[in-house]
């Protein structure tokens, strides 16, 4: 079935369509939304949200590129504490490769005492670095499977310490006993005067 189009109508779209190509490119501006002259409202309007959000973006550019220097500024300062505790509590961890978003797939994980991440790969590739080298989604991913880890190591820790603390708590009472007693009874035999 063909259609019945009207001669007229056709070359007058046609003439349409080729006054706004010749417009915009004299312009020189690439405008997706053609405009009739009668729709200058609506011209004002699409300008004014496209100033809005113009300005949004430079907005959320501003603020990403503070949020990324602080990200980077914590990642390292979280990283250099961690590595610190781990020294003093002689620990290091295995992690399970498959909890950790890297590109490859990998064999085995550790985080050792002094903050290093090493991923061994396939066919006995390793990769090591700081912690804070890697991307902070792979930080983070760490640290949720860390910290509960490290709290665990904190608290037997401090048992440790609590019982060589009362260890030297019950030498030093029975160190001063003894040491009252010596004194005491040296005291006792001192010779007498002579005046």
């Amino acid at each position: 079935m063909a259609e019945n189009v009207q001669p007229n109508e056709n070359k007058e779209s046609t003439q349409k369509v080729e006054n706004q190509n010749s417009t915009v490119e004299e312009t020189g501006v690439f405008c997706p939304l053609q405009l009739d002259e009668k729709d200058t409202e609506s011209k004002v309007e699409v300008e004014q949200k496209l100033q809005e959000l113009l300005k949004t973006i430079n907005e959320e550019s501003l603020q990403l590129s503070q949020f990324l220097t602080d990200e980077g500024k914590l990642v390292d300062e979280v990283c250099t504490s961690l590595a610190l505790v781990f020294k003093k509590l002689g620990i290091s961890f295995s992690i399970p490769p498959q909890d950790i978003p890297f590109g490859k797939k990998a064999e085995k994980v550790i985080l050792n005492e002094e903050g290093h991440l090493t991923v061994t790969y396939e066919k006995d590739e390793k990769h090591s670095a700081f912690l804070a080298e890697y991307p902070p989604e792979i930080v983070m991913a760490v640290l949720w499977i860390v910290i509960p880890e490290l709290a665990r190591a904190i608290t037997v820790y401090r048992k440790k310490l609590s019982t060589r603390a009362s260890f030297f708590d019950r030498v030093k009472k029975e160190l001063k006993a003894v040491t009252k007693a010596i004194v005491e009874n040296n005291e006792g035999k001192q010779e007498p005067n002579k005046t």
